[in-house]
């Protein structure tokens, strides 16, 4: 009975995928999900299927043109008997996994580690490993650590205790599925279990949330602590603020055991990977005062550079200042949680990502550490959820739930999706997944994880990926809005035409249909606007060689945008009001202005205007000092969203100062698009 256990770790997560959806999934849509061939999910079902029919459960079935569907009753029995399967299940590990298996081996030395312990680890052979080592090399000296071998001590690296300890933090996170799941196993696992139990009741104890998967990952480290030479040392204020907080007190009572510099940094850790801000025990009042203006800082520095306004800024704010009470000391001591998200967030949200970057060095420059891209992303969350596209409608009484292991910034982003996917929504509520209750009146419940015997679950990425914004449109689609009263109305005439198994696949196509196109109609409301290649043409590029002052400039500038009706001739007006009041805000390099103002200052459109002065336009600050613009843009919106990409776009090209002169040196307007055409691809 061997092929009761022969559904490999990919195998399983495809079942669950169709366990957890109502509709019918289709080869191309699990390729897609997976990274697959469909040559490699049809052998995936064949085997799915081969272990079905040993458990004496009905085959998975591929209908034309549908894909798989799995009965209600049918589902039951399955997750029944998936629940008896070994954890351990068969796994191929990516290189860029094996890497990191190698760096966090390293790390925790729970004993001497040579080049067999690593093919043993990664079951791959001897050359394939020395090539992991010189990768693994290759990303540590990103860090300024140096991985080497030691004759009778293995592998070491050698480097800054707190760079090493955020590095295995970093790592170890994105490996920590694949020891959960049994791929992997702990060097101390019985240690670790004893650990991560401690650590949940200090967390209940706490009334506190944790950041998913991060009190495994310290469990996983303080499992091997003892077999560490080295210590964190802390300064007297340090240790003394960090002794005063309830988290060391806990720490005290689970785990007497420790040093007292691993208490400390155990306190720290636990202090800086709430979902939650952090207790006011440890936020003096005057701490917690400076955290809010730097949120100011880092909020206002955003809303310069998208050129956007926020209806509920005081919100934003309160929500970014909750952000960075606990993200500040990650920074200062290295404490690093891992963003698992980023790379998703970098593809669904590149052009808001990389304008949260540019925003995020003001930041930098106030606390004069860097601040790396996951967190980044993690704030990238926050400014997307309150970026408004308009104004929303709730007329109908379909209630959603999102139950969000993944902080708020995630759950809100989730939020923001799904009243721009479904605008018929009458509430989307957030909540923790500790305060889920399966007593509830919500009609649809969205989770990034599975939770149990909830029948109206639909299960989504962090990051909404279109198979997720299809799953739930198909689901709301079976409450009161639009789309199904015209499915009702068009499936009761078509009743008299066709017979009832015809009726219910014309009426499941219909449903398809509504939700193919309001999925159309979010993507193009959703993205993030036109390019500056699409948006700047020809007519809306001058090159101007007379002398004028800054006013003339400014209407010059403008003008093209005026005619045609993209601005108002008041929007010009406030734009030069702005410069009189606060001085030449708009300059977004040392010899480049970006014009702007509010949309509702006579904005009507998305536009942007190129001026070329070949005499520097000089404009006078309010200390009495000089600013000089060889290059004007101005800028035009329509919605706080749909200038997102171009804006980007303008950040890309003017973050050299090479190409402000490339493109002054320009002689003719045609000169100028073609740069500016060359100068993006390059950047592609």
């Amino acid at each position: 009975m061997a092929i009761i256990y022969n559904l490999d770790m990919r195998c399983y997560e495809i079942l669950e995928q169709l366990l957890y959806t109502d509709e019918y999934v289709s080869v191309a849509q699990i390729a897609d999900e997976k990274g697959l061939s469909k040559r490699s999910v049809y052998y995936d079902i064949q085997k799915i299927n081969e272990w079905l029919e040993a458990q004496k459960l009905p085959l998975l079935e591929i209908e034309r043109k549908k894909g798989i569907f799995i009965a209600k009753d049918q589902k039951e029995q399955i997750r029944r008997n998936l629940k008896e399967i070994p954890p351990k299940l068969a796994y191929t590990f990516l290189p860029t996994e094996r890497v990191r298996i190698i760096i966090c081996s390293v790390l925790q030395r729970s004993r001497q580690l040579h080049i067999d312990d690593f093919i043993e680890m990664c079951q791959v052979s001897r050359n394939t490993t020395i090539r992991d080592l010189k990768e693994a090399t290759k990303e540590l000296a990103k860090f300024q650590l140096k991985l080497f071998y030691e004759n009778g001590k293995g592998y070491r690296i050698r480097g800054d205790l707190i760079t090493k300890r955020s590095v295995f933090f970093l790592f170890f996170n994105s490996l920590a599925d694949l020891y959960k799941k049994g791929a992997l196993i702990l060097p101390e696992e019985e240690k670790a279990e004893d650990i991560f139990g401690r650590l949940k009741k200090l967390e209940e104890e706490l009334h506190a949330q944790y950041v998913t998967g991060i009190l495994y990952s310290i469990a996983a480290f303080f499992s091997t602590i003892k077999n560490h030479s080295e210590t964190v040392e802390f300064s007297e204020n340090e240790e003394q603020e960090i002794k005063n907080t309830k988290e060391f007190q806990l720490v005290l009572k689970y785990f007497p055991e420790f040093e007292e510099s691993e208490k400390l940094y155990l306190a720290l850790h636990l202090l800086g990977s709430r979902t939650q801000s952090l207790s006011s025990d440890f936020m003096q009042r005057d701490t917690g005062q400076e955290v809010l203006r730097l949120a100011k800082v880092l909020v206002r520095s955003f809303s310069r550079i998208a050129c956007v306004t926020f209806e509920k800024e005081e919100e934003l704010i309160q929500a970014v200042s909750a952000h960075l009470k606990t993200s500040l000391y990650r920074y200062r001591y290295g404490v690093q949680l891992g963003n698992p998200m980023l790379d998703d967030i970098k593809n669904e949200y590149g052009d808001l990502f990389e304008i949260t970057r540019n925003a995020a060095k003001s930041l930098e420059k106030e606390i004069g550490v860097p601040i790396p891209d996951g967190e980044i992303a993690y704030i990238t969350l926050h400014f997307g959820a309150y970026i408004s596209s308009g104004e929303r409608k709730e007329e109908q009484k379909l209630k959603v739930l999102v139950v969000c292991p993944n902080g708020l910034s995630t759950a809100n982003m989730i939020r923001k999706e799904i009243y721009t996917l479904v605008p018929s929504i009458q509430t989307v509520d957030i909540i923790s997944l500790s305060d889920y209750e399966e007593d509830h009146d919500y009609n649809v419940v969205i989770s990034t994880i599975v939770i149990e015997n909830e029948e109206n679950l639909i299960i989504v990425h962090p990051i909404l990926s279109d198979s997720d914004r299809i799953s739930i449109l198909k689901k709301c689609m079976k409450y009161e809005n639009q789309n199904v009263m015209n499915v009702m109305q068009i499936t009761a005439l078509a009743k008299k035409y066709m017979t009832e198994s015809k009726l219910k696949e014309f009426k499941e196509e219909l449903i398809e249909y509504f939700s193919d196109a309001s999925l159309k109609a979010y993507t193009k409301q959703n993205e993030y606007g036109k390019s500056i290649c699409q948006a700047l043409d020809l007519r809306h590029i001058q090159i101007i060689r007379e002398s004028m002052d800054w006013k003339e400039a400014v209407w010059a500038a403008a003008r093209s945008l005026l005619e045609e009706g993209y601005i108002g001739q008041s929007y010009i007006e406030h734009m030069i009001e702005k410069t009189i009041k606060y001085g030449p805000y708009m300059f977004i390099t040392e010899e480049v202005a970006l014009l702007h103002s509010e949309i509702e200052d006579g904005s009507y459109m998305l536009g942007i205007s190129c001026t070329v002065l070949k005499k520097p336009v000089v404009f006078k600050t309010r200390d009495g000092g000089e600013r000089r613009a060889k290059i004007m843009l101005v800028l035009s919106a329509q919605d706080q969203v749909s200038h997102i990409k171009l804006l980007n776009d303008i950040m890309t090209i003017f973050k050299e100062d090479k190409n402000t002169e490339k493109l002054w040196k320009c002689e003719k307007t045609e000169a100028v698009e073609i740069m500016i055409k060359e100068l993006m691809q390059g950047e592609e």
